[in-house]
């Protein structure tokens, strides 16, 4: 019931992931565009469907439900963009939506301590102060898990839209410059958002790389 916002207003995941979403969408359709126009061409493409049946075999992927009828096949032009929109979504805004945010949830270790650091049986209701921080982490292992989470959450090597050391086809650099532009628009269509609501820049487009970094 996410998706409803009459009942849940506020949701700046859903809504910025949406414009991010339809930015994507609207790139790999006019970027597949140049090269299949028909379901046929699909079906005839014999490196794509090995691709696909890759995806859903047992010693690849075994990603079980990847097709147009979830058996390996790729049918249609529709799935083909369906597919790719999800897997350029997924590795870039998706992973800097859960990615980034580790830094300012994690990083208390008492509130987010990963571990428990005291046998099983002596975390009862009856403990005391002394026994909760036998519970948390070492200063050591506190400090190595901080390290971590700052390394996660600082790393950016590109964005989305940069296409730098990838050779595009000339007849689809058009269609990146729209994408690029629209990606602009979103940036300040976000900014305008966080006047009005709890600040989340994690969808901004200068803040989500082009795929996952570490």
């Amino acid at each position: 019931g996410v998706d409803d916002a009459a009942r849940l207003p506020v949701y700046p995941y859903r809504d910025d992931g949406r414009l991010i979403w339809d930015a994507i969408c609207t790139w790999v359709t006019s970027y597949v565009g140049l090269f299949y126009q028909t379901d046929a061409e699909i079906l005839a493409d014999s490196s794509l469907q090995r691709w696909a049946a890759e995806i859903v075999a047992f010693d690849g992927g075994r990603v079980s439900d990847f097709g147009d009828r979830g058996d390996g096949k790729i049918l249609t032009v529709v799935y083909l963009v369906e597919a790719l929109t999800a897997i350029v979504f997924t590795a870039s805004a998706q992973h800097a939506a859960v990615n980034f945010p580790q830094k300012g949830i994690m990083s208390y270790s008492p509130a987010m301590p990963l571990a428990g650091y005291l046998p099983a049986e002596k975390v009862t209701s009856e403990m005391t102060k002394a026994d909760y921080f036998q519970l948390l982490p070492p200063l050591e292992q506190s400090m190595s898990g901080l390290n971590l989470l700052v390394l996660l959450g600082s790393v950016y090597f590109n964005r989305l839209g940069d296409y730098a050391n990838i050779e595009l086809d000339s007849k689809a650099l058009p269609f990146l410059k729209e994408f690029r532009q629209k990606l602009e628009q979103i940036e300040q269509d976000i900014d305008v958002r966080n006047q009005k609501r709890p600040d989340y820049s994690y969808l901004k487009p200068t803040q989500i790389p082009q795929s996952i970094n570490i």
